[in-house]
């Protein structure tokens, strides 16, 4: 089932990334975690659907995600960033993406963190996120999505790899073998992955070597 919506509001939040608050269909149900396909309502795009986490509370009122322009691309996310509140979208119904098994770390590459934005929103309100890490790829500070949010929610046990730009605040390079093993405390945990296809499974290749059992490594559906 497909409906049309409204957008309400659509805000950047950073150079290349906008947050998008659109109306919620009547009878429209989801979970956290779930994500949709969407595009928009114009004779340029309606074929050209694109997947998307919400990354707004079921119990919420509007719908809301966070989309990363590619304008180089000149398809539907610049579509969408010049987009306002006299546009209309086509959403699908929503779909299972990430599901929150338990307690671990997250790693995420850019527009990856999106799927696990409102999983941290709503196990804040409950018992806190102390017992969580978040570690986070991006290719410069320019780029970290939410960073006050997460520095937050995470305090210390956030971490930051940027790899086209050194500070004296952030880590450098890539998240290889090396750099899990020196921020990962033991293996024995729920590990969450999200990001380009060749990240996540690098990334799952090495966690499985460091000794993680692949049924604890969850990189969505």
């Amino acid at each position: 089932m497909k409906y049309e919506v409204k957008i309400i509001e659509t805000t950047r939040i950073t150079h290349n990334v906008v947050r998008l608050k659109i109306a919620k269909p009547s009878g429209f149900t989801y979970t956290l975690g779930q994500a949709i396909e969407l595009t928009l309502k114009t004779p340029n795009f309606k074929k050209q659907f694109a997947p998307f986490t919400l990354v707004s509370n079921p119990k919420d009122r509007h719908l809301s995600l966070i989309i990363k322009i590619y304008p180089e691309h000149h398809g539907l996310t610049e579509g969408i960033s010049k987009a306002n509140t006299t546009d209309s979208l086509i959403i699908t119904e929503a779909w299972d993406s990430y599901q929150y098994m338990g307690e671990g770390v997250f790693i995420a590459a850019g527009s990856g963190i999106t799927p696990f934005i409102p999983m941290f929103r709503e196990l804040n309100k409950k018992n806190g996120l102390k017992n969580h890490r978040l570690i986070y790829a991006n290719r410069r500070s320019t780029d970290i999505i939410l960073k006050d949010e997460l520095t937050q929610l995470f305090k210390s046990e956030f971490f930051n790899i940027l790899s086209k730009q050194q500070t004296s605040t952030y880590d450098y390079g890539r998240i290889d073998f090396a750099y899990l093993k020196s921020r990962i405390k033991e293996p024995n945990q729920q590990f969450y992955l999200c990001g380009p296809e060749s990240f996540m499974n690098s990334v799952k290749k090495d966690l499985i070597k460091y000794g993680v059992k692949q049924t604890n490594i969850q990189t969505g559906n």
